[in-house]
């Protein structure tokens, strides 16, 4: 059994792809929306008994290696690895990764590094008196100090001396701690640039340790509050999210999420009973961090401090929150406070939260302040920016409510607004249309890599009967006689023809190998479209009814030959043609149908 096959007979694509986007039942399949594209009517389908995706929107699909491979933009080979890796699939050794192979082991080494220097600044803070009594005073659980594995990194070339003795029980070197950034080379030596600082440490979705965030906890340290981890091949601010990989269940389940700005924030909120939050690092939020939020929930409160940081920061997220399929809504808490000191005071969040405003309504009334006072250039550009924000909306109800939501707080008639929204679609349209046309080339001299290829051609012709049969075949390949397949290969379309051959020769899993990205696309969506029934019986009246209909097409069409043949006298061509007919015959009565 071939690496690919054997990663795909022990991952459920059911319980993969609920990892990135939310599945309901229907019928034989399971329903989302699509991870992969922004849409407002879930068109992504997953077919738990062929282990096979589609999406109907941005259309692709495929097995679990095409499904990572796209989620993640990885190769096939890379998206192997990282199922092997999530599900502790064991490999063969003589497994060869070729190009990915020193990629991978730099990753495992690199994650095992970050989890043993988690560990070790854990204990350190266990044995640390005046830091625990630091957490404890900022009202930091026991069991959140646990759960997170919050940590310590005391001062000093001795502690240093420590964590590389720690690091030779698991087999690492300096050069291990230094490749991580974790240790860095110094005049005097290595020294670590988290020490004396607390330790938050930052897991990946797969709840591997990846990065830190230290934080300062002595009054006088006149350092930066925060260092955190630089960004690197295995660690990434703009795309990670802390405390994802224990809130995705809870996010999943409640269908919401909150966003805060940092740490302490997130693990405050926790305490209180808010698991389904999260925090990004120390870097505003992302289009990729919206992405992924996107996958789990469909509902996101964006908590973030009260001060004019805080509102600045949200402003700067509305003109993102566009791109994905989520319904943003802003918890505005009392100037000079943040989600922890709020809680910790006894603020009552479940007031704030009914309270809370839609993000668009926020971007109005937070851009309409003070209008009036402004230069007529501001009060320009600030219209423009409100107009430039609304175009992207698809909704052309929930645009007319903003802009007479902004006619009355910035005092302008709607009807002006409604006059730049269009003026503004319309100079959109006429820039994309001129791009495509630029982009258009003479059909000649299209290079033949973009031409259609000849299989997916092919598939698009054939009826509805053809496709749920060879749905149908996949399933039940082990019920074919020799007959069977001998009358399916003259029979089936080319398109399904060629396809079949490679079936025959192989399993299921191994027929998916041979295919390319695209072929595995037409072929997903084919199995899907057919909405075929697994059971034996109904595939056996299909395959019946599919090949009476083949017989009296052949019949038909064969006899006309002969007719033609007759009159021109070609006696050796309608010997060939009744044996042709004969032979078919007997293999027809061998399944009883003639």
């Amino acid at each position: 059994m071939n690496l690919f096959n054997s990663i795909k007979q022990k991952v459920s694509i059911l319980a993969l792809v609920s990892e990135y986007t939310t599945l309901k039942k229907a019928g034989l399949y399971w329903k989302g929306s699509c991870p992969f594209h922004h849409e407002k009517t879930a068109s992504f389908t997953v077919s738990p008994h062929k282990e096979i995706f589609y999406c109907f929107g941005c259309q692709h699909g495929g097995d679990v290696i095409t499904f990572v491979a796209k989620a993640e933009n990885c190769t096939p080979l890379e998206a192997a690895q990282q199922l092997a890796e999530r599900y502790s699939i064991d490999i063969p050794q003589d497994t060869k990764w070729t190009k990915a192979d020193t990629s991978q082991e730099d990753k495992k080494r690199y994650i095992l590094t970050c989890t043993v220097f988690a560990r070790w600044c854990h204990m350190q803070l266990r044995r640390t008196i005046t830091v625990l009594e630091y957490l404890h005073a900022r009202h930091f659980t026991k069991k959140s100090i646990t759960d997170f594995c919050l940590g310590f990194m005391p001062l000093g070339p001795v502690a240093v001396k420590e964590l590389l003795a720690y690091g030779q029980k698991e087999a690492l070197l300096a050069q291990d701690f230094i490749t991580a950034k974790i240790l860095l080379e110094g005049k005097n030596g290595l020294y670590c640039p988290f020490e004396d600082r607390i330790l938050f440490p930052i897991k990946d979705l797969l709840g591997r340790f990846c990065g830190f965030g230290g934080r300062v906890y002595k009054q006088e340290d006149e350092r930066a509050k925060y260092y955190n981890s630089h960004d690197h091949a295995f660690f990434n601010k703009g795309s990670l999210v802390f405390g994802l990989d224990s809130a995705k269940k809870s996010i999943q389940e409640q269908n919401t999420v909150f966003l805060v700005e940092g740490y302490t924030d997130a693990i405050t909120m926790v305490q209180h009973g808010f698991i389904n939050t999260v925090a990004t690092l120390g870097t505003s939020c992302t289009l990729e961090h919206l992405k992924q939020l996107a996958r789990y929930a469909n509902t996101l409160y964006v908590l973030y401090d009260g001060d004019a940081a805080g509102q600045k920061a949200i402003m700067r997220l509305t003109e993102l929150c566009w791109q994905v399929n989520m319904d943003l809504f802003v918890i505005i808490l009392p100037p000079q406070e943040d989600p922890a000191s709020f809680l910790t005071n006894k603020g009552n969040l479940k007031d704030l939260i009914e309270q809370a405003r839609d993000i668009f309504l926020f971007f109005i009334h937070t851009l309409g302040s003070d209008f009036a006072s402004k230069s007529l250039q501001e009060r320009i550009t600030q219209t423009k920016k409100l107009v430039d924000m609304i175009k992207h909306l698809e909704d052309p109800l929930k645009q007319d409510l903003l802009l007479k939501q902004a006619a009355t707080i910035f005092d302008i008639p709607f009807a002006t607004f409604k006059q730049e929204l269009t003026r503004v679609q319309q100079e959109d349209t006429t820039r994309k249309v001129t791009s495509l046309r630029a982009q258009e080339q003479p059909e000649t001299t299209m290079p033949k890599k973009e031409l259609p290829n000849e299989l997916m051609q092919g598939i698009n012709k054939i009826s509805q009967l053809e496709k749920k049969l060879f749905s149908g075949i996949l399933s039940n390949k082990e019920l074919l006689t020799s007959h069977d397949k001998e009358l399916l290969k003259a029979w089936l379309p080319k398109p399904l023809n060629i396809l079949f051959e490679k079936l025959i020769t192989g399993s299921y899993y191994t027929f998916f190998d041979t295919l390319t990205y695209d072929e595995k696309t037409e072929i997903s969506r084919l199995i899907i479209e057919a909405e075929d029934e697994e059971n034996s019986r109904a595939f056996e009246e299909l395959l019946t009814h599919f090949l009476k209909k083949r017989w009296k097409m052949t019949v038909h069409h064969v006899k006309l030959k002969i007719e033609q043949a007759q009159k021109t006298g070609n006696n050796e061509l309608v010997q060939k043609l009744l044996t042709y007919l004969e032979t078919l015959k007997k293999k027809m009565l061998l399944r009883g149908i003639v």
